[in-house]
Parts: C-alpha cells; structure tokens; sequence
C-alpha cells in the first residue's frame, strides 16, 4: 500500500534538485502512489506541470508574481510588502484548499515561514506533518532582525507538529536536537542518484574542448546556483588575475539575473573565466569530471553555511575532483580534511593556494574523493523515506 504526498514549497520549482530526487524516488520505489508539489508561480512558467517521473506540480498565481515588475511597487516599499502578505494568504488558501479537498496522507513542508500553511493543511486534511528542511532554515545567510526573529518563532511553535524532520547533515540534525529537544530527526545527505554518477561521453567534448583551454592549465570548477553569499564574485576576482596559460574556471549553472549579467561580462574580459549553462542533474557529474578541481567559497559566516552540505559536494567526490573551499564553511573543510580530498583555506590566501596546487597534490587527492563516494549515492541515502512516508490508515492515523 502506497501512500499520497502533497508538498508545499515557498519555490517556483524550476529546478529545486533535492525534492525533484526524493519525489522520483518515493514514485519509482512505490512508496508513494502520488507527489504533488504546490509551489510559486512566476513569469514563463507552467501552471500546471507533470514532470517525466511523475511528479505533479501546480504553481499558484500570486498578486505579488504578477504584479512584480509594477512601477508604482518599485517606487512604494510598503505597498510591495502588503501584496507580499496578501499573496503569502492567497497561497496558503490555496494550499489549504487543495489538502481539504485531495486529503493526501502526507503533508511535506520545506520552509520554516511555511510550517503553519503545512501545519493547517494537515489538520484540514487529516494527513501527517513532515518538516524537511533544506538548510538551517532560522540561521541562513541573508536573515536578520526581525525577519529572522519571526522565522525562529514560526519553527519553534510549530517543528514539533511534525511527525518527522528531516535534515541534510549531522551538524543540522545535532542544531535541531539540542535547541527543539528532538527525538524524531533522520539526515538524508543530498547526494547524487545512482544513475547520475555513470560517466557519459559530452556532446561536444569536455571543457577544455569546449573554450580552447590550453592543456598546461588546471580548470577549476564552480556549480550550482548563482546567487548572493555563494562568493561568485570573490571567484571572479580572483581568476581575473591568474595566468590563463596556468588556471582556469567555468562556472555551471543558473541564476539570478544580475549574476547571469556579471558572469557573461567577465568572460568577455577574461579568456580563463567560462559560462556553462545548467546542464540535466544525470548529466553533472560528467560534466563537472572534465574539470580538475571543484571550488567552494563564501564570504557568509552564517551558522547554516558553516554547516552546509551541498550537492555539489558529492558530485565532484564522484566525479573525482579534489576540492577547495574557504575555511568558514567548517562542515566541509573537517569533511575534506578527514577524507584527505581536498582543502580549506583563508579567502585571503584563496588565490595563493589555487596556484600552488601541484601534481603531487591533486593524484592522492582524486583517489581518496572517489573512495568517499563510495556509499554517497540517493539509491541508499533515501530508503529512510519508506519509513517516513508510511500510508495513513482509515482512522487516519499510519502503519
């Protein structure tokens, strides 16, 4: 017997990996009969949408998403902050209404400000709570003051409604139980499926093919999101002084459109900085194995950065890359340190270090990555979600 999941997500889910994951998975390993994930509409999106895997997802159109390019919002804060609450009410009706009237068995939260939408949701519904939160949702880069006051509260008020909570990492997991007192934590790292780790040819050749990067240069390695707190302009700086006889670096991914724009501009003035656009997460891995080194860095102290454990992570480990990251994200440099794949270093000595980077250095370090990633793949990681996502039963409560 299978159960049904609705998912509530503050997201456009265009590309939001770790769900799209765990809901291909839970349908593929028939644990769950249905996923649906309502989330955010924005400008060139679907509102309706089935992906190939069968995930169900319906994006709600808000005030504020169709109204956000007004003039008049741009010119009158307080005005974008009413239609703001005005759309976080329209989608938590939505939400609501759409658990009242499919009553799922599961009802999933994957932000903090979301949990009482999720947390009526269930009590409309008669599903379960589960919270799983991506990042240390009430310390992230960027909160601050009441902003982050009000985020404390919302979790602390409703985290323990949930019947699970679910975390990225040990850290996390180990934050979570001594501020809440929690006992019903699991850690499901994000790491890589099975089927994404196969080594595939590329179309058209590796990077070094792709942007003529000479054979006497290393080619470091930037993935994932372009955003703020991700040091991408720490990273530009940086190359924009190195020889590019000597060192080189692609950035692959998406983001926001002030990144995409400082991306594109240094790679016109730099011939060793390089855009590769997002590529299909069962293509990664292969990708990010036509580089020599992946590199992680940020100018953020945050206590979810110091705790962070991205997917990034594990894909270059699979993909064989020793890694640099700077020293403030802790979780990673003990990771690196321990497992002997990589280093932390001072964004102050980041250039230094990229340079010294030898031969010698990089042959034990791609074997001891490879060895990590031995048992980090989502096949494995994710069977806990057999156990989380137990059907309800008539009663409504679960088996």
């Amino acid at each position: 017997m299978s159960s049904f999941t609705l998912h509530i997500f503050l997201t456009s889910a265009g590309n939001e990996s770790r769900l799209y994951k765990e809901a291909a998975y839970t349908i593929s390993a028939g644990i769950c009969r249905r996923v649906l994930l309502i989330g955010l509409w924005k400008d060139g999106l679907a509102t309706d949408e089935i992906t190939d895997f069968g995930l169900e997802i319906y994006r709600h159109p808000t005030m504020i998403a169709r109204y956000s390019k007004a003039r008049v919002l741009r010119q009158f804060g307080i005005l974008r902050n009413v239609l703001l609450m005005w759309s976080l009410l329209q989608y938590a009706l939505a939400c609501i209404g759409r658990a009242r009237q499919l009553r799922p068995d599961h009802v999933s939260c994957h932000n903090a400000v979301a949990l009482p939408i999720a947390w009526a949701a269930s009590r409309f519904s008669g599903a379960t709570l589960e919270y799983l939160p991506h990042e240390l949702e009430t310390q992230r880069t960027g909160l601050s003051g009441l902003q982050k006051r009000l985020t404390s509260i919302v979790e602390r008020c409703f985290i323990r409604s949930a019947r699970n909570v679910v975390v990225v990492c040990a850290p996390i997991r180990d934050w979570y139980s001594t501020t809440y007192k929690l006992r019903n934590l699991h850690v499901v790292r994000n790491v890589p499926e099975r089927e994404a780790v196969a080594s595939r040819p590329i179309p058209n050749g590796g990077f070094r093919q792709r942007f003529e990067i000479p054979d006497s240069a290393r080619i470091f390695i930037y993935q994932g999101l372009f955003s703020a707190g991700r040091g991408i302009e720490i990273l530009l700086e940086v190359f924009a002084t190195l020889n590019p006889e000597r060192c080189h670096l692609v950035l692959m991914g998406y983001g926001e459109d002030g990144y995409e724009s400082l991306i594109q501009q240094a790679t016109i003035r730099h011939t060793n900085i390089h855009h590769q656009p997002a590529v299909p997460r069962e293509w990664i891995v292969s990708y990010s194995a036509s580089a020599d080194v992946g590199v992680f860095v940020s100018e953020s102290a945050s206590v979810s950065y110091r705790y962070s454990l991205p997917n990034k992570f594990f894909e270059w480990a699979h993909a064989g890359l020793p890694i640099i990251v700077s020293d403030n994200l802790g979780y990673q440099a003990q990771l690196l340190h321990d497992g002997g794949f990589g280093w932390a270093v001072p964004l102050s000595d980041l250039t230094a270090a990229i340079e010294r980077i030898s031969e010698a250095d990089l042959a034990p370090a791609v074997a001891n990555a490879r060895r990590y990633a031995l048992d980090a793949v989502w096949d494995e990681e994710a069977k806990i979600f057999a156990k989380i996502y137990r059907p309800r039963t008539a009663k409504g409560s679960t088996v």
